[in-house]
């Protein structure tokens, strides 16, 4: 029971390091400022400090989704190096 239970967390853990990562650096980091440009633009209101804090973001958004996602697959390793462990004993 409690191998599945570790193999379970391990599972849930990737999974919400995927779906963290897509928020994160997908939608956070950029779509939402993409998003932000063309409403900024539209209405007149585009300033530089506005489209570099933008576009620092949007460079930036697939090394934070990797390192989200990254964080999500050692809580799954960790896991797994648990059962592992536990089971040698």
């Amino acid at each position: 029971m409690k191998k599945k239970c570790d193999k379970l967390l391990g599972i849930l853990c990737y999974a919400l390091g995927i779906l963290a990562a897509l928020y994160v650096g997908g939608y956070l980091m950029l779509i939402k400022p993409i998003h932000v440009i063309i409403i900024a633009f539209g209405n007149d209101m585009l300033t530089l400090p506005l489209l570099l804090k933008s576009i620092i973001k949007i460079a930036f958004s697939t090394t934070f989704a990797g390192l989200v996602w990254c964080i999500g697959y050692i809580g799954y390793n960790f896991l797994r190096e648990m059962k592992t462990l536990t089971g040698r004993l």
